[in-house]
């Protein structure tokens, strides 16, 4: 292989890795039994990549549970996970929705519990409109990111 050919090869891998990483997105949670989570996925659009971070304190928990009918009834007798660690990541590996509820006291049959969709890559629904300029933010910041990795690869580019 030619020296030229590499340097293109490893350039056009800088790219990509720089794509790949401006796609997966983390969305945060802030984990509480007076949160309002029941259009939670409507509002923020999950993609296969993508983390959800839920950040709480004691004596709250979250716990995957693995049916619908389990999310409704909130029984957590069959919980696929339980974290009560405060920090809890859960990353999005295949499209479909997954359920998640707090097991602490009362908590679940009061609302804290969501269900999240994941949609494969490419067909992430958009995310309904906010009144706040934090997704014209994340925008932003993807368009940042992208500008940036394309940056990088033109440069090693040039550089022959």
């Amino acid at each position: 292989m030619s020296a030229l050919l590499v340097k293109a090869l490893a350039a056009l891998v800088a790219m990509a890795a720089v794509a790949e990483l401006a796609a997966a997105k983390n969305h945060t949670i802030q984990w509480s039994v007076s949160g309002n989570y029941g259009d939670w996925s409507s509002s923020n659009a999950v993609s296969v990549g993508d983390t959800v971070v839920f950040t709480y304190g004691p004596p709250h928990t979250v716990n995957e549970l693995p049916s619908e009918a389990d999310y409704k009834a909130c029984s957590f007798d069959n919980s696929v996970s339980s974290d009560q660690s405060g920090n809890t990541a859960v990353t999005f590996d295949k499209a479909g929705t997954r359920y998640f509820a707090c097991a602490a006291a009362s908590h679940c049959s009061q609302g804290q519990k969501v269900a999240i969709t994941a949609a494969a890559p490419g067909d992430s629904p958009a995310p309904k409109p906010k009144e706040n300029s934090a997704a014209a933010a994340a925008m932003a910041g993807l368009a940042v990111k992208l500008a940036l990795g394309l940056g990088v690869g033109g440069a090693v580019l040039a550089a022959f």
